[in-house]
């Protein structure tokens, strides 16, 4: 009859002893996740910063690009009217 206590006493220390294992470990898990999630909270926060900024700069760079071509069609007008009319062409196509 004494190997029964023993055997009672032996599983309950395996059970109390995995149960504080496998509570630690889930304490340390939730702390790193939570620990995680902050960083890439801060990362996401910076990344949405930059592509503001980002987009600002395009904007401006597309806004320069329609003043530039417009420019670019009035230079093509101004040198087409110095150059003139085109003379008749010589030979006929065909």
């Amino acid at each position: 009859m004494e190997s029964l206590p023993m055997i009672a006493t032996a599983v309950g220390l395996v059970l109390s002893g995995s149960a504080s294992v496998l509570g630690g470990m889930k304490w340390m898990l939730d702390r790193v996740e939570k620990r995680t999630s902050a960083r890439f909270d801060r990362v996401d926060q910076r990344f949405d910063r930059l592509e503001a900024r980002t987009d600002e700069r395009f904007a401006e760079v597309d806004r320069r690009l329609q003043e530039v071509g417009g420019l670019l069609t009035e230079v093509k007008i101004a040198v087409a009217r110095l150059e003139g009319p085109h003379p008749p062409f010589l030979f006929a196509r065909g």
